[in-house]
């Protein structure tokens, strides 16, 4: 789990403006370096996984890969798309962090 302070309220959504995006075959990413409100969410639809059980096991392997990308000043978004519930946690670790990568170009934590 998060702390809270890493944590995206739901109003945030809204107030956050020009997000970047970036996309894998399992993931789509949303994020921004510098905002107002800092924090991160994952966002699991009954789409990529039916069951509640499936998406709280997808949500928890998410932020477990996503926690040492969360700086100060920096939103970031996660999307799973449908199979990545299908993926083990090696494989879903290796292609998160890989768009993270891509996605914030020098890689830094």
């Amino acid at each position: 789990m998060l702390p809270r302070s890493h944590r995206l309220p739901r109003a945030g959504f809204e107030q956050i403006a020009g997000l970047k995006r970036s996309a894998s075959r399992h993931f789509s990413i949303s994020y921004i370096d510098s905002a107002p409100l800092a924090g991160g969410a994952v966002v699991v639809s009954k789409k990529a996984a039916k069951q509640s059980v499936d998406r709280h096991l997808l949500k928890r392997r998410v932020k477990a890969v996503m926690k040492p990308w969360l700086v100060s000043g920096r939103v970031l978004i996660v999307h799973a798309r449908t199979g990545a519930i299908t993926l083990p946690f090696s494989e879903l670790e290796a292609e998160l962090t890989a768009l993270l990568r891509q996605s914030f170009d020098s890689g830094t934590i």
